[in-house]
């Protein structure tokens, strides 16, 4: 017998193709550790543009942050303690980086503090800075990043990234990098009392966030009307814009530590309860990204604000931060809630 050539499906119409699978939970590993570390790191200057040409560097970074924003978002989706919990344990990671790492609640010589090195230093803690540098990574090192993968790819949300297995090596590497970083980086050799108390104020915060406590008092308080999205934006960009100068300026702004942490708690109960508002509600989300959008916001204009300082490409990092949430906040994440259709009314019958 000849060959004979298969029918063409000439005339058949083509079905379109089906939707793209999902990234694999290894692929969303990486980007969440790529964007924990790229966050708080290029956004805010701490590392310039150069920096990351440095392989050591960048190595260093992803090691910090990475370990430290997996093991936060796969204890809270074991725990099931939701937000409040994240950002306890964000927190918590604060004290991790900014304590035990590279030890700048503790050391008043460190450059970046200022006068933040003396104002509000007591029992050889800098205190002012130390609760500013808790929300900072809370928001900017765990939870901004968490809610950007999982507003990029919804269907992670509440599920785990990482084996069992694999959260126990994140969690080694996160103690890994907090020995290297407290030997390594500088001489400065925090006292028993201060190491105890960043240890217990560690455990204490992972405790809290394991037992529920921060998602009892996030559900205690007030709800209330729910503010249009402008305002959640304008909110975040205020927020962290007025904390920076709160803590930052503490000697001429507030004139004693106390009063300093006052004005922050302030500024802080506000955004909380504004957050609230829409946090349990199913039309919430877009409103909640709009705050993350308006903080992340805050250090794209300081970007440009370093690039006419002499820091060459800042703006560029902005610029790209800008146009990042621009993108996913009209491309991804939930559909806009429609409003009702108003239903006719049926007259009865005479």
């Amino acid at each position: 017998m000849g060959f004979i050539p298969p029918v063409a499906n000439v005339g058949l119409p083509m079905l379109p193709p089906g939707p793209k699978p999902p990234p694999s939970n290894r692929r969303l590993v990486l980007y969440l550790v790529l964007l924990a570390a790229v966050l708080p790191e290029a956004i805010t200057g701490s590392t310039p543009p150069a920096g990351w040409l440095n392989p050591f560097l960048v190595g260093l970074l992803l090691w910090l942050y990475g370990s430290g924003v997996l093991v936060c978002r796969e204890l809270a989706v074991r725990w099931k303690a939701g937000w409040p919990g994240i950002l306890l344990l964000g927190a918590a990671y604060g004290i991790i980086e900014e304590g035990l790492t590279v030890k700048t609640m503790f050391d008043p010589s460190m450059p970046m503090l200022g006068d933040l090195g003396w104002y509000g230093r007591f029992a050889g803690v800098n205190w002012v800075w130390t609760v500013w540098l808790m929300i900072f990574h809370a928001a900017f090192s765990i939870a901004f990043p968490i809610f950007l993968i999982e507003w990029r790819w919804p269907h992670v949300r509440g599920r785990p990234l990482l084996p069992d297995w694999g959260l126990h090596i994140a969690m080694f590497l996160l103690a890994g990098v907090a020995v290297f970083g407290y030997t390594a980086f500088t001489p400065y050799r925090a006292g028993v009392p201060e190491l105890a108390w960043a240890l217990l104020t560690i455990a204490a915060l992972g405790w809290a966030a394991h037992r529920g406590w921060g998602a009892r008092l996030w559900r205690a308080l007030p709800e209330g009307r729910l503010p249009r999205k402008w305002a959640f934006a304008a909110a975040g960009f205020a927020f962290f814009g007025l904390s920076f100068l709160v803590y930052a300026g503490g000697p001429a702004l507030g004139g004693t530590p106390a009063v300093t942490l006052l004005e922050g708690l302030v500024l802080l109960l506000p955004a909380l309860l504004l957050l609230r508002r829409a946090s349990l509600r199913p039309d919430g989300g877009r409103h909640i990204y709009a705050f993350v959008a308006g903080s992340i916001g805050l250090f794209a204009v300081f970007d440009f604000i370093l690039e006419a300082a002499g820091h060459t490409a800042s703006s560029i990092v902005g610029l790209g931060f800008i146009l990042l949430v621009v993108w996913l906040y009209r491309s991804h994440g939930p559909a806009p809630a429609a409003a009702p259709i108003p239903q006719a009314v049926q007259t009865p019958r005479s």
